[in-house]
């Protein structure tokens, strides 16, 4: 361990110290990885240097995420513990999907959230469960397509609060990314119900209306007035990409919020080990290839490399269960 100044520090060192962004908006927790996002955000907080553990002596690149990918085929091929068919969801998961369809259902025929509701299922029973290590199992069980809306909601509240708490996030940027990782497709309430469930590929022509619809969840979210500026940028920006590629407005870079970076690997991550109208769902192992090779360089590299090493901790074969592995 040692100090350095900002100007010496590469590429793949490890942070051993935290850093709390001058807003109390972003936190880069003890053992982050350096990488080019960290470095411009610690220069534009004007930070002079850091404690840092000098043990990586190469850059933190997709060579580094690969490497973890090769261990996951190994530990997920056989791995019975994740296996998504056959299994349902839990009672309490499924109480609050149920609670998920009244809330998008009412939000679509008012045009209104009902925050107070979704700020008590948040608080109340959504957080909470995130000291409940099963409920990351959870994410992993099989589904209808019928319910992805509501379904897919849940996830990416639930994945996007494990992202936080395994980056070292604190508990308001947690809380931040549930209600944003909840909250993000509520845009898509006020689409017709065809789009929604069309059983094949949208068309050019839909697909650009259903780009809108992160600009219908801002919209929603921002009219009760009361909702934080980090949680409606978070779910404004999760289809935006690093490399410029996404929408709605082609934001890159820093341009793109570290929360929103966040909500977008849980939203891809989820999105493809769950069932579609027009697809079937694929493995953990080649959702992360996916995102890996086919999406290279426009997801965060350090938020896609926890979540790998956190999917990497899954058993194989069930000799041992998921539960005393994951890292909380």
């Amino acid at each position: 361990m040692s100090y350095l100044p900002l100007s010496d520090i590469k590429i793949g060192m490890t942070l051993n110290q935290v850093f709390v962004s001058p807003n109390a908006k972003m936190i880069f927790g003890q053992g982050t990885v350096v990488n080019e996002y960290l470095l411009s955000c610690l220069k534009g907080w004007a930070v002079e240097g850091a404690d840092v553990l000098e043990v990586a002596t190469a850059d933190f690149n997709i060579a580094e995420i690969e490497k973890m990918v090769s261990d996951i085929v190994i530990t997920l091929e056989n791995s019975t513990t994740i296996e998504k068919h056959g299994q349902v969801t839990t009672e309490a998961h499924s109480k609050i999907e149920t609670e998920l369809k009244r809330i998008f259902l009412r939000t679509g025929y008012h045009g209104v959230i009902p925050l107070d509701t979704i700020l008590n299922l948040v608080n109340t029973r959504i957080y909470p469960r995130l000291s409940q290590k099963d409920s990351f199992i959870q994410l992993h069980t099989d589904s209808s397509s019928g319910d992805y809306l509501y379904r897919h909601a849940l996830d990416v509240a639930l994945l996007s609060g494990y992202l936080g708490r395994w980056l070292g996030y604190g508990d308001s940027d947690i809380l931040n990314l549930t209600l944003a990782g909840l909250m993000h497709d509520i845009g898509k309430t006020r689409f017709k119900s065809e789009v929604l469930s069309k059983p094949d590929k949208l068309n050019l022509e839909e697909f650009n209306i259903a780009k809108i619809h992160a600009s219908y969840s801002y919209q929603l979210l921002a009219q009760t007035d009361i909702v934080p500026n980090a949680v409606l940028n978070a779910v404004l920006q999760h289809h935006e990409r690093i490399d410029g590629s996404g929408y709605p407005y082609g934001c890159s870079d820093t341009e793109v919020t570290m929360l929103a970076r966040i909500i977008a690997v849980a939203d891809v991550y989820d999105a493809l080990i769950s069932n579609r109208y027009y697809k079937r769902s694929v493995s953990p192992q080649e959702a992360i290839e996916i995102m890996m090779f086919q999406m290279s360089g426009q997801l965060d590299t350090h938020v896609l490399a926890c979540l790998i090493e956190h999917v990497k901790k899954f058993d194989v074969g069930g000799k041992r269960s998921v539960l005393h592995n994951l890292a909380m």
